[in-house]
């Protein structure tokens, strides 16, 4: 945004370019970036809504294309019928980083199943097994795990809440599932950084005395950081 902007704005132009502009920026960055963007646009007059967008590119304005949004509410309102030919506009709030955590929250899950998506694949067509015999079950793995966890009301509620039941499954059961993945990587001669990323959260809820509490005290330990 700089590098288009900050010639106008700070050029030889008559100064005051930008003020009373509203500028609307869709692009990837993070939270922080965003704030010092918004503040940026504040000292040149301008009104910064941040934005990220959730689908494809061949997507945008689609059905099912939303993007998230956050920033000043009255301008934000004054552009939402514009904003919405792109896709649902989901308002997040003032704050003009919000939409770009949320945006790299939701590609932190995004990322983290397509990495383990690929990683699966490579355990089992290492043993010989056509990928084609194994994707289709996964990828029912992954389109089953809401109907596990709920609609993420109560799981955000018992998060929040700091409960983590063991009477399902504990993070030692789970922990030593992810040792046999790490173990089961090895000798298949493959890339074991992810699955080692994994049995360490266990390892710590273990190691912390929290191993008999469900595998959602992963959220305790991921916020402690580590």
């Amino acid at each position: 945004m700089y590098d288009i902007l900050g010639p106008v704005a700070e050029g030889s132009r008559p100064s005051g370019v930008l003020a009373g502009k509203v500028l609307v920026n869709l692009s990837s960055d993070t939270p922080n970036a965003s704030r010092d963007a918004a503040e940026w646009a504040d000292r040149h007059g301008a009104s910064l809504v941040t934005g990220g967008v959730m689908v494809p590119a061949p997507a945008v304005g689609g059905p099912g294309a939303y993007l998230f949004y956050s920033g000043p509410r009255a301008v934000f309102d004054v552009h939402e019928p514009t904003l919405g030919l792109l896709g649902e506009p989901r308002y997040l709030g003032e704050d003009p980083g919000l939409a770009q955590l949320f945006y790299q929250a939701h590609l932190d899950v995004f990322l983290t199943a397509l990495s383990s998506l690929l990683h699966a694949t490579a355990l089992v067509t290492a043993a010989g097994v056509p990928a084609a015999d194994f994707l289709p079950g996964a990828l029912d793995t992954l389109t089953g795990i809401p109907a596990m966890i709920g609609d993420g009301q109560d799981l955000a509620r018992r998060l929040e809440a700091g409960e983590h039941p063991g009477d399902l499954s504990t993070a030692r059961m789970m922990g030593a599932t992810a040792d046999h993945i790490v173990w089961t990587s090895e000798k298949a001669g493959i890339d074991t950084q992810l699955p080692k990323a994994v049995k360490a959260h266990y390892e710590q809820a273990v190691t912390t005395g929290r191993g008999t509490e469900n595998w959602t005290v992963l959220y305790e330990v991921i916020k402690a950081g580590g």
